[in-house]
């Protein structure tokens, strides 16, 4: 039995949220096709339908933490895209916020490309000049053939010109890059389209994930089948080499691996910067032999 949680429920936030605010916007997500992902499918028993809440209903969750005296702490507006939501609903959330808490860090949220695709310039720069600080959005391949397969609902040109429009708003971006996604068969399109789609938009960061298929998603049967088969650690690794080593020499995005389906932690600051301690680092743990006779690890729970 699949039980149907509230939108007040919140089911994800990014683990650089975890010590954050979190203000339930959205439930679910209002795209929810995505063959590799089942987080609002049912997965861990529990599904969640796309909805907006009411805006009273928000304002009193800020007020709730207003009260308890929350003092510093970053805000994280959850939902799988509050960004979804008409602009002028959520730049009074925003600003409300900033009214009512104090001293807050940052204000970030999920975002998808086509909800920044439907939004002018200036209501990007409303949601800016706000506070909002920062989207999360999943590129996870530069591939548009990789997307489509995937189902996606985008391409790379449309996840250009929406990190550009975030970016030229005022709004950082941190972009999410699924490493084995194409699986064997598209592995060398999705490094070098990757690389390309980053070396375009720049973004403010870009982190890697690995990606772990979970049951009750469509790609499930599909790598149980054998149709579709997960990349090795080291395969994995070298990917995220490939990808560092083809980008252009415009980004300078801070690079994370701070994820728990990574087989590796390292970071960058400046990629630019840190480029070839980047790759050699990767080198020494794709050459590592224990690494190479690493057993894969498929993550059921994240």
């Amino acid at each position: 039995m699949v039980v149907k949680l509230p939108p007040e429920q919140i089911v994800i936030r990014p683990p650089v949220e975890a010590y954050s605010v979190l203000i339930p916007v959205t439930g679910g997500c209002s795209w929810n096709k995505c063959r590799f992902c089942g987080t609002y499918k049912g997965v861990y028993g529990a599904s969640q339908d796309y909805a907006i809440r009411p805006l009273e209903d928000v304002l009193k969750d800020i007020d709730y933490y207003a009260k308890k005296n929350y003092d510093g702490f970053p805000v994280f507006l959850a939902g799988g895209n509050p960004t979804s939501a008409p602009t002028e609903y959520l730049v009074e959330i925003i600003k409300y916020i900033r009214q009512k808490l104090r001293n807050v860090q940052r204000v970030s949220s999920y975002a998808k490309a086509l909800d920044i695709l439907r939004k002018t310039d200036e209501e990007l720069k409303k949601l800016a000049d706000s506070g909002l600080d920062i989207v999360y959005m999943g590129l996870e391949s530069g591939s548009s053939n990789i997307l489509r397969i995937m189902k996606k609902g985008t391409n790379a040109e449309s996840m250009i010109k929406a990190g550009k429009k975030v970016l030229n708003a005022g709004i950082k971006l941190s972009l999410y890059i699924l490493l084995g996604l194409g699986g064997y068969k598209y592995s060398e399109e999705h490094v070098k389209e990757t690389a390309r789609v980053l070396t375009e938009i720049n973004p403010t960061i870009f982190r890697f994930r690995t990606l772990n298929i979970l049951p009750n998603t469509p790609l499930w049967d599909e790598w149980k089948s054998g149709e579709f088969k997960l990349l090795s650690p080291v395969e994995n690794l070298k990917e995220e080499r490939e990808i560092i080593a083809n980008l252009g020499d415009n980004v300078t995005s801070q690079v994370f691996n701070d994820h728990v389906s990574n087989y590796c932690t390292i970071e960058s600051s400046n990629i630019k910067e840190d480029r070839e301690l980047f790759i050699k680092t990767l080198d020494a743990y794709i050459n590592n032999p224990k690494i190479k006779n690493l057993p894969r690890k498929n993550l059921l729970r994240m």
